[in-house]
């Protein structure tokens, strides 16, 4: 395509991969030179406008009914657009195309619930890697445009400063799914493993609802450790992020605003493969169990209960990846930022 001067993306969840659409998105900005604006569900709105490239965030309406319906379709054909890309396929985006009013619908390579009805073409499937944002750049390929480095241009809203002193370790102990979790007694072991040979402080970030964990873990540590769980939106994570040497965490939104924001980074991983899920890029340390005699459990077995998968991980080779992270890596970055 030559003449483009407006594109849709749609991409309404969930908050990994919105974060592996942020790069694509500025491929796509960067070869075309247009507004582009983007559909996402509301809970990510904030996020989505973080995102230097966008010119305009479109809410799909998870609920609310018909007043919030007739709402988003007003804001969805207020423009014409000459190239709407789906990179979710599923039903419901598959219908934010088909309602938007364009010249070229693409569904994604990877069309699911019958999506790709709602589309003119779909992608051919050219991905290298099973991983979520290369499956993604195949609308990119599609297109004739190749791909490029990874680019977050995120402009998160500033936190407040964080406590302490540098260096500096960020631990994330909770996700959504308690199967992903590593046990809150490793992660209390690996601090303390930790600070005896590095001298660190230790930050504990979360939601409201991490409270709990993030005391247990700030006990442990016996002081120089805060516990700043619920204490800040999730959207100024990414600027938290920023102030810190090193983040631990399991596979949860933490680990993708460090990724963007260059932050060193251990993730533990159990069930969810990091083949699909994980951080892109490399530097990142990424540890997992490694497979039992029937291979790695289904990737979708996240949501059973309990976490034995992931607490296979020894917290010794835990303890490591970070001091790496804090004396290499970390160092590193103290000095690029001047601190």
């Amino acid at each position: 395509m030559e003449d483009c001067k407006r594109i849709l993306v749609i991409k309404l969840s969930a908050l990994g991969d919105l974060f592996h659409a942020v790069p694509v998105v500025h491929m796509l900005k960067t070869h075309f030179q247009c507004p582009v604006d983007w559909v996402t569900q509301p809970e990510y709105v904030a996020l989505v406008n973080c995102h230097r490239d966008v010119d305009r965030v479109i809410a799909y309406p998870r609920r609310g009914g018909v007043g919030a319906w007739r709402g988003f379709l007003g804001a969805l054909r207020a423009r014409h657009y000459d190239l709407v890309l789906d990179l979710q396929g599923l039903f419901k985006s598959g219908l934010s195309m088909g309602l938007a009013k364009g010249t070229r619908k693409i569904s994604p390579s990877s069309p699911r619930e019958f999506s790709q009805f709602f589309a003119h073409e779909t992608s051919g499937s050219l991905a290298q890697t099973p991983h979520a944002m290369d499956r993604l750049l195949d609308s990119l390929r599609h297109l004739g445009i190749s791909p490029a480095d990874a680019v977050y241009p995120l402009d998160f809203p500033p936190a407040d400063p964080l406590p302490g002193r540098r260096p500096r370790l960020a631990i994330a102990p909770k996700s959504r799914w308690p199967a992903k979790d590593w046990p809150m007694e490793h992660f209390i072991a690996c601090a303390q493993g930790v600070r005896a040979q590095v001298d660190a402080d230790v930050v504990v970030l979360g939601g409201p609802d991490d409270r709990p964990a993030g005391e247990s873990l700030v006990k442990g540590m016996g002081g120089r450790a805060w516990n700043l769980c619920g204490e800040t939106p999730l959207i100024q994570l990414g600027s938290q992020l920023r102030d810190v040497d090193c983040l631990l965490c399991n596979d949860s939104g933490p680990m993708h605003f460090a990724a963007a924001v260059g932050t060193p980074l251990v993730a533990l991983f159990g069930p969810t493969d990091p083949a699909q899920t994980g951080p892109w890029g490399e530097g990142h340390a990424i540890l997992r169990p490694p497979p039992g005699p029937g291979g790695y459990p289904d990737h979708r077995s996240y949501k059973q209960p309990g976490n034995a998968f992931i607490s296979q991980i020894p917290v010794a080779r835990v303890v490591d990846a970070v001091v790496e992270k804090l004396t290499s890596e970390g160092k590193m970055l103290r000095e690029k930022r001047g601190v």
